[in-house]
């Protein structure tokens, strides 16, 4: 058996502008601009090393948090290939039967995100594991997540020297992680590991998104019919909604039943950006997807949580009230 371990940088649009995602019609987060990969034998030494920077063809203004990072300049990704040609390199480096590991979940949905947006089918068909999982799960016997170089330092695992947020580097920082724990072991219960794990990487694809701007108060978003109504991306029939319930922070989830198709997942994210005359504005993004039952665990988890965190907010003002009163 071969392991495939591999990590992506991605450039990213500047703070509050959502023009990349209204230009692509996708729930876009970056482009990629770097693969790096090793590949490991049975015992997890490494034969084999891949690496290929790409040039970006929608965020061509390289982001200086990120240039920062991982010391990538414009004039380096001026000399790189498309995204395609070096996808498809990878994907042939990989060959049929590797397992693939990354450092975490945002490569899997950053890749997944740009194969959508470059149109590109992926052949890889291999088993994915989430490495970050695996090592939270064995050294603390929880899913947190850990930084990879919090977990190079737990296992005492030297660096080499070599510069972290660079692809390969970190790939082969993985590799030697993955190396330091009974990888085999964690893999064995991956099942159970990622039964209660909601990140986007196991949700499904995007079926229809939109994108509603020219908010002035966050409060007042998803009260509009246009951004909380859904329609089935199949038939484009009304679909009858659940509650909307706070994920995290700005993150909403509901589910909607159409009678042709029936349940989808509804999702919405909030966020700001400042229009022309630095003046601060909201927007939402609004992604229907199938609601497989995971993602109807996770919202009859929310539905509770938030119910109970609604009856304590009721119970406190009630009884500030009587206080009000008494004084």
């Amino acid at each position: 058996m071969e392991y495939v371990i591999f990590d992506l940088e991605w450039n990213q649009p500047f703070a509050n502008d959502i023009s990349f995602m209204k230009r692509t019609g996708l729930p876009v987060s970056g482009e990629i601009i770097q693969i790096g990969a090793v590949k490991l034998d049975d015992n997890l030494s490494i034969i084999d090393t891949f690496s290929m920077l790409i040039k970006p063809q929608y965020l061509t203004r390289m982001h200086k948090h990120v240039e920062k990072l991982t010391h990538i300049s414009a004039a380096d990704l001026a000399l790189g290939v498309t995204f395609g040609q070096a996808y498809r390199s990878f994907e042939n480096w990989c060959g049929p039967q590797a397992v693939l590991l990354t450092w975490g979940s945002d490569d899997i949905v950053m890749l997944r995100e740009n194969l959508k947006l470059f149109g590109l089918p992926s052949r890889i068909k291999h088993t994915w594991y989430d490495a970050q999982l695996i090592f939270a799960y064995l050294q603390h016997g929880n899913t947190q997540q850990v930084a990879l170089g919090k977990a190079l330092e737990e296992l005492a695992i030297t660096k080499d020297d070599l510069p972290a947020h660079d692809a390969l580097n970190d790939s082969i920082f993985t590799g030697r992680v993955c190396k330091a724990i009974p990888l085999a072991e964690g893999i064995a219960q991956y099942d159970d590991i990622v039964k209660n794990t909601y990140s986007p990487a196991y949700y499904p694809e995007a079926l229809s998104f939109f994108i509603y701007e020219n908010f002035t108060d966050k409060r007042i978003v998803l009260h509009d019919n246009r951004v909380r109504h859904a329609h089935c991306p199949m038939c484009q029939t009304l679909l009858t909604m659940e509650k909307i319930q706070r994920l995290s922070g700005d993150k909403f989830l509901s589910l909607g039943r159409c009678r042709h198709h029936g349940l989808l997942a509804v999702h919405w994210r909030i966020g700001k950006y400042m229009k022309r005359g630095n003046v601060l504005r909201y927007y939402v993004t609004k992604m229907l997807t199938e609601a497989p039952e995971k993602l109807q665990t996770l919202y009859a988890e929310r539905t509770e949580q938030n119910r109970i965190k609604e009856e304590a907010y009721l119970a406190r003002l009630a009884s500030q009230k009587q206080k009000d009163t008494v004084s």
